[in-house]
């Protein structure tokens, strides 16, 4: 039975993977979803893959873009409506498969980075539909809340993406550990 659960979990992390990568394909690949925007904006990035962004970028892409750009910036918002939580859910998933593995609870703490990535993407996103919703005029207040959440994203999104490699690491230094514990035990137990 317990087997029969390992594989369920192990299905559905590989299914919610599936699924991010294809979205993520969809989003970034060629031709995808964000060079489409490039394209139709004569060359400016949409606002949710900047690394930083204010009101001005707002307004410039906004005047770069057109209807369709803004049609096009409509169909990348679409996808991502369901793309932050895909790749939230995968990294929570992968993650809190291998914290399981580890002793101590303190390894909990690192799952907060991706569902800070996920939550800070919705609000990013809340702000770029209230820009396209007001298209062609950008309020001052949403888009600097909306740049400084994809900042804040940025961070979480890289320590969330690192902390698996760490989480890995750690299992194995762990797995290290435990070998040398049973031979020390051995060692005291034949005096």
């Amino acid at each position: 039975m317990e087997a029969w659960r390992a594989m369920g979990r192990g299905r559905v992390v590989l299914a919610v993977w599936v699924l991010y990568g294809i979205s993520a394909l969809a989003m970034f690949g060629w031709p995808g979803l964000t060079g489409a925007v490039s394209r139709a904006c004569h060359g400016r990035s949409a606002l949710d893959v900047r690394s930083h962004w204010t009101a001005a970028d707002a307004r410039d892409l906004v005047a770069a873009c057109g209807t369709e750009g803004r049609a096009a910036y409509l169909r990348l918002e679409l996808l991502d409506l369901v793309y932050p939580l895909l790749c939230g859910l995968a990294l929570l998933l992968v993650s809190s498969l291998v914290i399981r593995r580890l002793p101590g609870r303190r390894w909990r703490l690192l799952l907060i980075p991706a569902i800070a990535m996920t939550v800070l993407d919705y609000g990013e996103n809340a702000v770029v539909w209230n820009i396209l919703s007001t298209w062609p005029a950008v309020a001052d207040l949403p888009a600097h809340l909306g740049g400084a959440a994809t900042v804040a994203k940025r961070a979480a999104g890289l320590v969330a993406y690192l902390a698996v490699p760490l989480l890995l690491l750690a299992v194995g230094l762990d797995r290290l550990r435990i070998p040398a514990r049973t031979r020390a035990g051995t060692a005291d137990s034949s005096r």
